[in-house]
């Protein structure tokens, strides 16, 4: 079984290689922060597998144990960094940081920012939507403790990295100038505000249509002291930082 497996897999590679290179398209790969909009993004792209249902086409890669799914002459990878390192794909994702990443071919970047203060307070109101509806996503098992019985709780436990996502993708250590670099080096930065419109955008400019799809929305709507909310402006200052530096390239 074991044989059989890797000549399968074998197979499936020297597939994806072919596809990729005959399409003379460079792959698209989507650095995607939590909470700033990026499954829409994923699912429009993941609508060029010709799939009738997206999210089951999504629920296969997820469930596949290398997550490569090929469809409709096109390869799709998401979570696999050796894949995406690779960059033998139509279209991948992921939540790695850039600085984990270590791309081998010339790969269309995008990723999309948000207001920081904006994201934060929408991964907060995930979790508790979670907490009380007893949904069981495999974020709670890490990030459930998070909570506590506050939102101060909740800024009090959430790690670094997760509370300022939007720059420990770009900087491992938090530098505003670093995560700069590497935001200007993308070939699109989308914005959460401007998401549909840029999105159409992008399609034209890659030759695709891209469908808008509306993804993962909560009933829960948490209330927040006006004290919680400057205490969390201000703990995310280097993020609201890097996005003042990158106002000027904005489209």
């Amino acid at each position: 079984m074991e044989i059989i497996q890797k000549i399968e897999a074998s197979l499936e590679h020297r597939k994806a290689r072919r596809l990729v290179r005959s399409s003379g398209q460079r792959p698209v790969y989507h650095i995607h922060i939590r909470k700033t909009g990026g499954t829409t993004i994923n699912f429009a792209f993941l609508t060029l597998s010709g799939r009738p249902d997206t999210t089951v086409f999504y629920e296969q890669m997820a469930e596949k144990e290398n997550h490569r799914t090929i469809s409709n002459g096109r390869v799709f990878v998401g979570w696999n960094a050796g894949l995406i390192n690779e960059g033998w794909f139509t279209f991948g994702f992921s939540h790695i940081p850039m600085h984990r990443l270590d791309l081998q071919r010339d790969v269309f970047l995008i990723t999309c920012l948000r207001d920081p203060a904006e994201r934060v307070l929408s991964h907060y109101a995930m979790l508790r939507h979670c907490q009380s509806h007893g949904v069981d996503h495999p974020c709670m098992k890490t990030e459930g403790p998070w909570l506590g019985n506050s939102f101060d709780h909740f800024l009090d436990h959430m790690p670094k990295e997760h509370l300022m996502n939007q720059l420990y993708m770009f900087s491992a250590d938090y530098n505003v100038e670093e995560a700069v670099t590497r935001l200007r080096s993308l070939d699109k930065v989308l914005y959460t505000q401007n998401l549909n419109h840029q999105l159409k955008d992008l399609g034209r400019q890659l030759g695709h249509e891209l469908p808008i799809s509306n993804q993962k929305t909560f009933n829960i709507r948490p209330t927040f002291e006006e004290e919680q909310r400057a205490r969390l402006r201000e703990m995310l200052d280097p993020e609201y930082q890097m996005l003042e530096l990158l106002r000027p390239s904005q489209d």
